[in-house]
């Protein structure tokens, strides 16, 4: 994540612009690629843009575009609108982590591993992005908050091997 980003992402979220008007742009950017695209393109004038933006963003999110294409930053929209979701989910106390497993947990597991996660973390709620990665061997790899907790084969292996060889 760029600083600029970071920055414009704040500056968004310091507008109070509600989340649905941010997901809304940022649905129409993912379903239509080619509307970033035309924001992005130097040769396409301001007022075009303008135009465009008018028909297609939600009123609450307009002029922040237009800012940002003003001052030619429209290549790191999606990069701010990411960034907009991720203070708002800091401010909710929503922590988001990503668990990769070699067998599907569970919903007694998740609830378990978001129990763990929002006491580790102090937060109110813990969202779970679950991948799927047969490399593990077994077990799983949890990454939140930027710490990871490896409870997989994999990993054991790994740390047999370290000490074994440290000797």
């Amino acid at each position: 994540m760029t600083t600029a980003a970071v920055n414009y992402a704040e500056v968004l979220y310091e507008l109070s612009v509600p989340q649905s008007s941010v997901e809304e742009a940022k649905e129409l950017m993912r379903k239509a690629p080619e509307f970033l695209e035309a924001l992005k393109n130097p040769l396409i004038s301001f007022k075009e843009k303008e135009r465009v933006i008018d028909r297609l963003l939600p009123e609450e999110v307009r002029n922040f575009v237009k800012t940002v294409c003003r001052h030619h930053k429209a290549g790191i929209l999606k990069e701010i609108l990411d960034e907009y979701e991720e203070l708002c989910r800091k401010q909710q106390r929503i922590l988001t982590a990503v668990l990769r497993y070699v067998t599907p947990p569970k919903e007694e597991q998740l609830e378990n591993i978001r129990g763990f996660l929002c006491r580790e973390f102090h937060a109110q709620k813990a969202d779970i992005k679950l991948t799927e990665d047969k490399s593990l061997i077994g077990g799983f790899i949890l990454q939140a908050g930027g710490m990871e907790y490896d409870w997989s084969l994999r990993g054991r292996y790994r740390k047999l091997e370290q000490k074994l060889t440290r000797r």
